[in-house]
């Protein structure tokens, strides 16, 4: 449900998604990140982008976007 200008960040650059989610994959507009490459590590929501804020522009609340991640997404703990 995240659609266009829905926060997210790389390299602790924060961007904006744009278009829509199709199935598992997302667009980003990488002008404030130029240095951004393949490989480097996206945040959709964490330190540099708050889960709340990601829920208000996807139309939701943040338990739905938690409880909503699938098993095959990696968990990293720290």
């Amino acid at each position: 449900h995240a659609g266009t200008n829905t926060p997210a960040a790389i390299n602790g650059q924060r961007i904006r998604l744009i278009g829509r989610v199709s199935m598992d994959m997302l667009a980003a507009d990488l002008t404030n990140a130029p240095d951004a490459k393949e490989g480097d590590s996206v945040e959709l929501w964490g330190r540099t982008v708050g889960v709340d804020e990601v829920a208000a522009c996807a139309g939701t609340i943040s338990y739905e976007l938690m409880t909503g991640i699938t098993g095959r997404v990696p968990r990293q703990y720290r």
